[in-house]
């Protein structure tokens, strides 16, 4: 068994453990997901522009996300996520933006189809 996670499979569940407990530490991330600090803000930036989270600097800071967020409950069929990448294709620089929004939006692992959209 491998001992160490993928980096969107980790930032899911980084992600899917703030949505849980609503607020940690970047110490507690580093050592629940073995991991330097640095990798844990790398991975806090790239979850941080598909959810609403955030972090307080000092004594009684952290990672925090907004109360009230929950991930999307209608998620797009593997079908209907690749018809999205295949139409992504075709169009204009402002409807990838728009198709591109709704694929994160809807998409069952957000942060994979985020990766995917950059390559």
């Amino acid at each position: 068994m491998r001992d160490k996670l993928e980096t969107i499979e980790r930032r899911t569940k980084i992600l899917e453990f703030l949505i849980t407990n609503k607020e940690t530490t970047r110490k507690e991330l580093s050592i629940r997901f073995k991991v330097c600090s640095n990798t844990i803000i790398n991975d806090l930036y790239s979850i941080g522009r598909i959810a609403p989270i955030y972090t307080k600097p000092g004594k009684g800071g952290g990672v925090y996300i907004l109360p009230g967020y929950q991930s999307s409950k209608n998620y797009l069929t593997e079908a209907e996520e690749n018809c999205l990448y295949r139409t992504i294709q075709v169009v204009n620089n402002e409807e990838k933006k728009i198709i591109g929004g709704i694929i994160v939006k809807f998409a069952k692992n957000p942060l994979r189809a985020y990766s995917n959209l950059l390559i």
